[in-house]
């Protein structure tokens, strides 16, 4: 029987052999958060700077920044999220870096949130941990930007370095839960019930969270 790990939800996107995972190899520990800031309506625009300095020798590491609000209080418009919210893309960091998200204009929505998605995507360790700084600015253009209260925190301090495994194994298409790869308790994927960083090597913006639910490995 081929070894195969399941997940939630099924993927987004085909995963090639060249493909990666990222995880912990600990039993609670995951190399994937996600964080949502809340803007408040005052807010003309918002935008997260990710401060790789904060660790300098820390290892690369992925991150991503979509927005979800709401246009209308009158009769509650949801809005899904769309292309025009996709604040940054899946974007690989390398400490000391330090990336701007660019400016999300929020001045049209009644309530703004900002999902922050931290990936690591390296054997190296982030002793020190990342720091995220979620910002609001009150005008139009001007870049005077003031950090949302509670809007600096520290993220991916781990003692440990994620663990990596290859797919290795072909035909792991779009939507499927049972994936096909090649020695899970290897790539400590046998450390279930928790999310894992699915790497899209040649485009970025396939990358991918999934949780996995189980394992099976000769």
């Amino acid at each position: 029987m081929a070894d195969t790990i399941t997940v939630l939800d099924g993927i987004q996107f085909a995963k090639d052999t060249n493909d990666a995972t990222w995880t912990q190899d600990h039993a609670t520990n995951e190399a994937v958060k996600t964080f949502d800031f809340h803007i408040p309506m005052t807010a003309k625009a918002t935008r997260v700077i990710i401060n790789g300095a904060f660790d300098p020798n820390g290892g690369r590491y992925h991150v991503r920044v979509k927005a979800i609000g709401i246009t209308s209080i009158t009769t509650p418009t949801k809005v899904a999220h769309a292309t025009n919210q996709q604040v940054m893309e899946w974007t690989a960091i390398t400490p000391p870096a330090v990336v701007d998200s660019g400016a999300y204009d929020c001045s049209a929505e009644w309530q703004t949130d900002l999902l922050v998605d931290v990936a690591q995507s390296s054997t190296t360790v982030n002793t020190t941990g990342i720091e995220l700084i979620a910002q609001i600015r009150k005008e139009d253009s001007l870049d005077e930007w003031t950090d949302l209260p509670g809007g600096r925190i520290n993220v991916m301090a781990y003692a440990a370095a994620a663990v990596t495994g290859d797919w290795n194994v072909a035909g792991n298409s779009a939507t499927d839960t049972v994936l096909l790869i090649d020695n899970p308790a290897t790539a400590a994927l046998d450390n279930i019930g928790k999310f894992i960083f699915l790497e899209d090597v040649n485009t970025v913006a396939q990358c991918e969270i999934a949780f996995l639910v189980s394992q099976t490995g000769d």
